[in-house]
């Protein structure tokens, strides 16, 4: 499985999909790579403008193996 972050621009309501904190980082960069790689993102993270989520992209591999059916 590949770890995929989401992010949310709440001021423009778009939603975008990243393979990387850089990724994201350099698409935004009104967030700091300071912050962002130093937050703990296992529960999400967001403030008045962003919401990150982090999540997994699932293959058929995973699915046909049962990785995640729960």
């Amino acid at each position: 499985m590949r770890k995929v972050l989401h992010l949310e621009n709440k001021t423009t309501s778009e939603h975008k999909y990243y393979g990387s904190l850089v990724a994201l980082w350099k698409d935004n960069e009104a967030i700091p790579y300071h912050t962002i790689k130093r937050l703990d993102l296992s529960s999400g993270w967001e403030n008045e403008t962003f919401k990150i989520r982090v999540g997994s992209l699932l293959t058929p591999a995973d699915v046909k193996d049962g990785k995640n059916n729960g």
